[in-house]
């Protein structure tokens, strides 16, 4: 595959030219960092409708309290009697009407809540994996950098003058010199050197 990659590249390049560098880490990291930004200020902006959405939701709840208070109390009222017949059904109606009325628009206060507090929640959701994802770059070009660190290293020891003046058969030389160039490596991997 990473054969097919290059030769796919040589011709490219014989074809069109010699092309710059692109710097694929550099471009995702600036594309992840603006996508985070973005995200950051859809979050205030989410925030602060979450807060006003719950204001609105509490006042309207206790509206709906206070309504339902004073139908109790006309109920009880007309229980006893106490008003005359037309004053009684008038009262009665207007105040369920307003007790509905204030119930209805609780409920979609309610629901303006639970829709608004929905979509922070999915915001909230995609920062994390943006996040994640700076993370995993990060480490995906940490990797990148200790292999290539790795095949300078193999390459070097291949061109040793130590190494290439010994007979080829000197096994033991040979593995020597590869366990330090595998162990400069590794501390390299590990962030031993720099």
């Amino acid at each position: 595959m990473g054969e097919n990659l290059r030769r796919v590249r040589r011709i490219t390049q014989m074809r069109f030219g010699a092309s710059e560098p692109v710097d694929t880490y550099a471009q995702t990291y600036a594309r992840l960092d603006a996508a985070i930004a973005s995200t950051a200020a859809r979050q205030d902006i989410l925030r602060s409708q979450v807060r006003a959405a719950w204001e609105v939701m509490r006042h309207y709840s206790a509206v709906t309290r206070s309504y339902g208070t004073r139908l109790k109390a006309l109920e009880a009222v007309i229980a006893d009697e106490q008003l005359a017949g037309g004053q009684t059904v008038d009262l009665a109606t207007t105040a369920r009407r307003m007790h509905e009325l204030a119930a209805r628009i609780e409920a979609t206060a309610r629901h303006h809540f639970e829709v608004v507090r929905a979509k922070e929640s999915r915001v909230e959701e995609l920062m994390q994996k943006l996040t994640s994802s700076k993370s995993q770059l990060k480490l995906a070009q940490t990797a990148e950098d200790h292999q290539n660190r790795l095949r300078a290293l193999e390459a070097a020891g291949e061109q040793d003058p130590l190494v290439l003046g010994r007979n080829r058969s000197d096994h033991e030389l040979r593995d020597a010199a590869r366990l330090a160039r595998e162990a400069e490596a590794l501390a390299g991997l590990k962030g031993g050197w720099s």
